[in-house]
């Protein structure tokens, strides 16, 4: 217990932003750890806040939390199942403590348990790679002083594709000592970036898109969002997207090749009743999505979207609206009434 590194409540005060932590990029300790359980760390950080204008500051000044599973699934925004999986993934890298707090005699139950926060291990091998990083950032600017760069006029050479040691000349600048006067002016390629905040931008955004995606099923069968798709499928789409964008454009592909398939026909469907037709919807379109992308990944598909339109659009012609047809044509046939011929021959 005496081991564990509790955040202080004026620690914390000190600390009240939201942000990523460097150590994440560059520290062995933590490459292994998910990208959910990153993102979770930083969701946390973010909110030991509120846990001390809540007053949840035990009698030796550390910050806890009293999140049940539940409320920690609406924090981080996942599943049951999910949020366990990260809170031990936390505990097994030493960054998060669950405390018993015993049974309740007033109120009939446990009381519930304690979630301490750890602050992450910055090793002194970490401290000089993130100072390297830094150092090697500043080290490109300050370069750019005394030095102008202007392309040359290579056709061939464009904005794109101008590199820093090609399409390029250097040249003293006018009116200053040829010894000292010389300048970086950026034309055309302006490659002078913050190379360190450009990085960690990148690497957050990466975490971001990756936990979305991670929670794909759950943000797709909210209700907030009028979906047909079944959660099988969607799970396909996950398993076989990039990102979070590229999923959610699956689904819409989806959507499109539906009513595509009801204008052609001239025939309306809903999905969810295509079981009174004998169709089963859910199986069938997972089949279909998965033949799409069996063939990408055995034959080169140009574009993947196109391919899943065309396949789930001919299966709703031939298959659900084909069904429904059907049986609308029986229903009209039991439906009429029988024709009564005489003989008119007695």
């Amino acid at each position: 217990m005496t081991d564990f590194n509790f955040f202080k409540a004026d620690r914390v005060y000190n600390e009240l932003f939201y942000q990523f932590p460097k150590v994440f990029i560059v520290s062995d300790e933590y490459k292994k750890m998910k990208d959910s359980t990153k993102i979770a760390y930083m969701l946390l950080k973010a909110r030991l806040e509120i846990a001390i204008s809540k007053r949840q500051i035990d009698e030796e000044g550390n910050v806890y939390f009293t999140y049940t599973t539940n409320e920690l699934c609406s924090v981080l925004n996942c599943q049951k199942q999910k949020a366990i999986a990260i809170k031990k993934e936390l505990e097994s890298f030493g960054l998060l403590l669950q405390k018993q707090m015993g049974f309740n005699k007033q109120l009939g139950k446990n009381n519930p348990n304690r979630l301490y926060l750890a602050e992450l291990k910055v090793s002194e091998n970490d401290i000089y790679l993130l100072e390297k990083f830094d150092r090697e950032n500043r080290e490109n600017v300050d370069k750019s002083e005394g030095m102008k760069i202007i392309p040359t006029l290579d056709e061939k050479s464009d904005a794109e594709s101008l590199g820093a040691q090609e399409g390029m000349k250097i040249i003293p600048c006018q009116n200053v000592d040829k010894s000292e006067g010389m300048k970086i002016i950026p034309e055309l390629n302006n490659n002078i970036l913050d190379t360190n905040r450009h990085n960690i931008d990148t690497e957050k955004d990466r975490l971001q898109d990756q936990l979305l995606l991670d929670n794909f099923e759950t943000i797709m069968t909210n209700d907030s969002i009028a979906t047909f798709v079944p959660e099988r499928v969607l799970n396909l789409i996950k398993t076989f997207s990039s990102s979070y964008s590229e999923a959610q454009k699956t689904v819409q592909t989806i959507h499109n090749a539906k009513k595509k398939a009801e204008i052609e026909s001239g025939i309306s469907i809903v999905f969810e009743e295509l079981d009174s037709y004998y169709v089963n919807a859910e199986q069938e379109l997972y089949t279909t999505l998965l033949k799409a992308y069996q063939k990408l990944k055995t034959e080169k598909v140009e574009n993947i979207q196109n391919l899943i339109f065309v396949y789930v659009k001919n299966w709703f012609i031939e298959k659900p609206i084909a069904a429904k047809v059907s049986s609308e044509k029986r229903l009209n046939s039991e439906s009429s009434p029988s024709t009564i011929t005489k003989d008119w021959l007695e």
